[in-house]
């Protein structure tokens, strides 16, 4: 869901909801959309369209009928866990039984005057309120549900988390775990290994942006112009720099394949693309593997074709399910 300034909200869209339809025919599990509140850039930026994930998704729900639904991640910060925990239960009777609620503490903001030890606390309460909520047993002298308790959802919650106590918060919660996009495998190996060492027994999940062709020089070509974007916006910041700063990756990247290799963005032909994503899941150990499929600069019919190349050619080499 994002999208550079000179495409429009209403375009983006279209062609967000364009490519769900083709992911729901070609047999994808699931679809989850990021919850983005950061305001455009300057030219050539690209910023998430998606505010409110609920709503999108309650739509996207009514124009489906199999694929799960999901909030990637719906940010803590920005919503109390009561008012949280209604849009979770209103999400669940729109679309029974097809949603899954991945919920993160969001960026620390430059200028903001809460620590990000101090954030992660607050996201820490708020998810213990969330659980308490949706089993019928709120915060004392809180309010209760606008709507019945849902404990199934419980299950259905997956906390993104980097910090100790709150990876192992989530497994004494009994909830699932997740892993994002543009973090080295095996930075994110660690923390998995926390989550299972302190007895996690939920699902984890993590995903890997992708882009398959018929020929690997089709695939570069495709690609260059996102290559360019998506590391002037994710290069030398957050994730990147950290691993820049661990040592865990170089502080240059002279070519674009090395740009692609430093933010794990996979392209290629079925073959290449199906190793270095079973590779990835070796390393990490993790049970779901989603794919990020559109980046601004892909061409939308491009990853239509590349969607169905991943159902078709790359889904049967894979060792967990896409």
């Amino acid at each position: 869901m994002w999208a550079t300034t000179d495409i429009s909200d209403r375009q983006t869209i279209t062609t967000a909801l364009d490519d769900i339809r083709h992911a729901e025919a070609h047999g994808f599990a699931s679809i989850w959309i990021g919850e983005h509140h950061l305001p455009p850039g300057g030219e050539g930026s690209f910023h998430g369209r998606v505010p409110a994930s609920e709503i999108f998704l309650a739509h996207v729900a009514a124009l489906t009928r199999r694929i799960a639904v999901g909030t990637g991640v719906k940010l803590l910060g920005t919503s109390s866990a009561l008012r949280a925990a209604e849009e979770m239960c209103m999400l669940h009777l729109l679309a029974p039984g097809r949603v899954e609620f991945g919920l993160g503490m969001g960026p620390t903001l430059p200028g903001s005057p809460e620590s990000r030890a101090e954030k992660a606390q607050r996201y820490r309460e708020r998810l213990v309120e969330i659980i308490g909520f949706l089993t019928g047993a709120p915060p004392e002298g809180g309010k209760i549900l606008s709507l019945s308790p849902c404990p199934e959802l419980v299950e259905k919650i997956w906390v993104a988390a980097r910090d100790a106590p709150t990876i192992e918060l989530a497994a004494a919660q009994g909830v699932n775990f997740v892993v994002g996009q543009a973090e080295p495998g095996v930075r994110q190996a660690d923390y998995i290994r926390r989550y299972r060492a302190a007895a996690g027994r939920g699902q984890v999940r993590g995903a890997r942006l992708v882009f398959v062709a018929e020929t690997h020089a089709e695939a570069e070509a495709e690609c260059e112009t996102a290559t360019h974007l998506y590391f002037g916006a994710l290069g030398n910041r957050g994730y990147h720099a950290q691993a820049v700063a661990d040592g865990l990756l170089p502080p240059t990247a002279p070519s674009l394949a090395e740009k692609r290799r430093q933010l794990d963005f996979f392209i290629g032909t079925p073959d290449e693309v199906a190793a270095l994503l079973n590779a990835y899941v070796q390393e990490t150990r993790i049970d779901r593997l989603d794919v990020m499929a559109q980046i601004p600069g892909l061409d939308p019919a491009a990853v239509r074709r590349s969607l169905t190349l991943i159902d078709a050619e790359v889904r049967p080499r894979l060792r967990v399910p896409a």
